[in-house]
């Protein structure tokens, strides 16, 4: 059971980077990707809840307070972070180099993939994940669009998707979430051979 950090205080997160930073340039795992046992575990997060799946523990970076903890209650922001961790290790499988790259959003993310798949299929899989309104719903229509940026070997900034993922529960925040992803995935530009419209 997840619960919103609204009517529980919000955990503290941890010091330490989130998994996927650990292999950024200048971290002591830079140049190397992901073990294979530890994307496995992850993996496991795709069709399990946060908290049930051992394997996991030791890579959550979110802090419960431990009188949730103690009723088995888990605030939405580890939510998001498993399902982010979860994204990852599917994401990750089997390719060369890191699938975490900063500043790259999903919506970024995404135009990529007009060269390699239907523009109206990618237009349906980001329109789900906009219009979703609970974090299981945005977090199915999501791991689509991951599982297309695998085939293609696009990279995601995890970071900003966790942090996306984090506000969804709020409409507020999910709305500012939202509008990142449209402005990114919908970026206009000027057409080469365009004539400026202000000399006609």
């Amino acid at each position: 059971m997840t619960i919103p950090e609204q009517s529980t205080g919000a955990p503290e997160v941890s010091t330490a980077p989130w998994y996927w930073c650990d292999f950024e340039p200048g971290r002591s795992k830079a140049g190397k990707t992901p073990p294979g046992s530890d994307l496995a575990a992850l993996r496991l997060g795709l069709t399990l809840p946060a908290g049930t799946v051992p394997q996991m523990w030791r890579h959550y970076r979110t802090k419960v307070d431990d009188s949730l903890a103690a009723r088995g209650l888990v605030p939405d922001k580890l939510g998001a972070e498993h399902m982010a961790l979860s994204l990852f290790g599917m994401h990750q499988q089997g390719q060369a180099r890191l699938m975490h790259a900063r500043g790259i959003g999903l919506g970024h993310a995404a135009r990529a993939l007009h060269e390699r798949f239907s523009t109206d299929g990618v237009d349906g899989r980001m329109a789900a994940a906009a219009q979703a309104r609970s974090l299981n719903a945005v977090f199915f229509a999501v791991r689509g669009l991951v599982s297309q940026l695998a085939s293609i070997g696009q990279p995601l900034d995890y970071t900003r998707l966790l942090y996306d993922l984090q506000a969804w529960p709020f409409p507020e925040t999910r709305a500012r979430a939202v509008r990142a992803w449209g402005l990114t995935y919908h970026a206009w530009t000027k057409p080469a051979d365009s004539k400026d419209s202000s000399n006609t």
